[in-house]
């Protein structure tokens, strides 16, 4: 009976092989450098003493920056603009925050992943608020861990300033009503119900 070997590949195959291994190893390494680079990049293009801390909006929308630092300044907090995850990684290092608003209306899905995955595992005590299309995004990232959401980038500035006064005052774990898929009615700040009374009502 006759034994059939599967050939070799040929010596300008295996180069392309070996080739292609190389390019993923070196974009591997570069994107890891850039990695390793973020606070630097950060301290040359913001210093250290521009950064304010408290809450950072990770977006690139100018109006979403003037309408975030307006409210989140009037509460007495201050308020970071990076535009990149990578850079929000950076900030989350350097500088002590409370809560993370990420606009997610032009953003892909791995990005967000990878900032809740580092919040989630360095960083637990931060409030994510999610800013989305819809009640079905919202209801998505609330099971992925955000404390609370907000529809589109018209949203009620008052809903925000809920979400900061129950999130960073009050110290409510996650939003109550938008986690069992209620309205915001901004019970948890008039009435100052705990997660204790919520559980209550459960």
């Amino acid at each position: 009976m006759k034994k059939f070997f599967k050939p070799l590949p040929d010596l300008d195959e295996r180069l392309d092989q070996v080739n292609e291994r190389m390019r993923r190893a070196r974009r591997t390494l570069d994107w890891r450098a850039r990695e390793a680079r973020i606070p630097l990049d950060i301290q040359e293009d913001f210093g250290v003493s521009e950064l304010e801390g408290d809450v950072m909006l990770v977006s690139r929308d100018g109006y979403l920056h003037d309408k975030v630092r307006n409210l989140i300044r009037s509460e007495g907090y201050g308020c970071d603009f990076p535009e990149r995850s990578s850079e929000a990684i950076g900030m989350l290092k350097m500088r002590k925050y409370q809560m993370v608003i990420i606009d997610y209306t032009r953003r892909r899905r791995g990005w967000r992943e990878r900032l809740f995955e580092y919040i989630g595992r360095y960083q637990p005590h931060i409030k994510i608020v999610s800013i989305v299309h819809n009640d079905g995004e919202g209801q998505s990232v609330m099971r992925a861990g955000s404390y609370s959401y907000l529809l589109g980038r018209g949203f009620d500035p008052e809903q925000l300033r809920t979400c900061l006064i129950s999130a960073i005052k009050l110290n409510h774990h996650a939003c109550w009503l938008l986690t069992h898929g209620e309205r915001c009615n901004r019970s948890c700040v008039d009435d100052f119900q705990s997660d204790a009374d919520f559980a209550e009502l459960e």
